[in-house]
């Protein structure tokens, strides 16, 4: 993982992070809660064997930010406006 980033995302604060990376164009809290119904065997996070685990915070459901920033490399799937590899 990069140094300086958060060793956990939020929806919230995932949402910018990826902007900020220049992962996606756009994408909002509810576009990444989208992604994880509507896609979930690209979505990498749930309580699937192949999934990794949400990592509770009270009633929050952080992410760790380098899978977190892996799965978007690609973009998102059908429905986001991530950036498409050259």
């Amino acid at each position: 993982m990069t140094d300086g980033l958060p060793p956990f995302v939020t929806f919230t604060t995932g949402a910018p992070l990826l902007m900020e990376l220049g992962l996606v164009d756009t994408i909002t809290p509810d576009g990444l809660r989208y992604h994880a119904r509507q896609n979930p065997d690209w979505w990498r996070f749930g309580d699937r064997a192949d999934q990794t685990p949400y990592v509770m915070v009270g009633r929050i459901r952080t992410m760790e930010t380098g899978t977190f920033i892996e799965m978007f490399k690609d973009g998102p799937r059908r429905g986001g406006r991530g950036r498409k590899k050259s």
